[in-house]
């Protein structure tokens, strides 16, 4: 049976061929010993700076800066993705967070996703928290434009009587990247209220 140091040392090996700046989840190495030993290897690998825990489970083997003087860790919205893709469901910024990711919002308070799958929380090792919250609107997932998609959800959390002069200026900023074809696709898919600002915006 292998030791723990034996076990690291494979772990480590395995995540340098897989190259740095993944994202990685302790189930990825049930097959090599029992789960209660890749976790103590895991703890190991982190509290000896070989690797960063970002969540419960969930870890990092980064990127380094010039002269490996500190590590590069992912970002919430690169781990929230690698946490959906792993569970097999689709998430989409919802709230303070789509709001901050289109200008609409100089804070992040809250890192909301609206999902297909299951709610869930995730606390990062950080101290912030990722929430998950169902939701049954499927048409939320069907825009073809990243962007289109974020502006609407941007909006709906904001809601209509908070969109100002200086809102609808990122927002005409934003809406002239949109391709016509992506932006008449997508604006089927908005709130009404929502169209009709994004309709006067793109036109005007």
């Amino acid at each position: 049976m292998r030791d723990d140091t034996k076990l690291e040392d494979e772990i480590f090996r395995l995540l340098t061929g897989r190259g740095r700046g993944r994202i990685f989840f302790a189930q990825e190495f049930y097959d090599l010993a029992p789960e209660s030993s890749v976790r103590f290897a895991l703890s190991n690998l982190s509290r000896d700076g070989k690797i960063a825990r970002v969540a419960r489970g969930v870890f990092v083997f980064p990127e380094l800066t010039e002269y490996g003087m500190k590590m590069i860790l992912p970002d919430a919205e690169q781990i929230a993705q690698a946490i959906a893709e792993k569970s097999h469901v689709r998430i989409v910024p919802y709230g303070d967070q789509a709001a901050y990711l289109v200008g609409l919002s100089s804070l992040q308070f809250l890192l909301t996703y609206l999902t297909d799958g299951a709610p869930r929380t995730i606390r990062l090792s950080n101290g912030r928290t990722i929430e998950f919250r169902h939701t049954s609107e499927m048409r939320i997932f069907a825009f073809r434009s990243r962007k289109m998609q974020l502006i609407s959800n941007a909006l709906r959390a904001l809601g209509r009587e908070n969109i100002k002069a200086a809102e609808r200026e990122t927002l005409k900023w934003h809406l002239d990247g949109v391709p016509m074809e992506d932006f008449e696709a997508d604006i089927r898919l908005c709130p009404e209220w929502v169209r009709d600002i994004l309709l006067d915006l793109k036109v005007n």
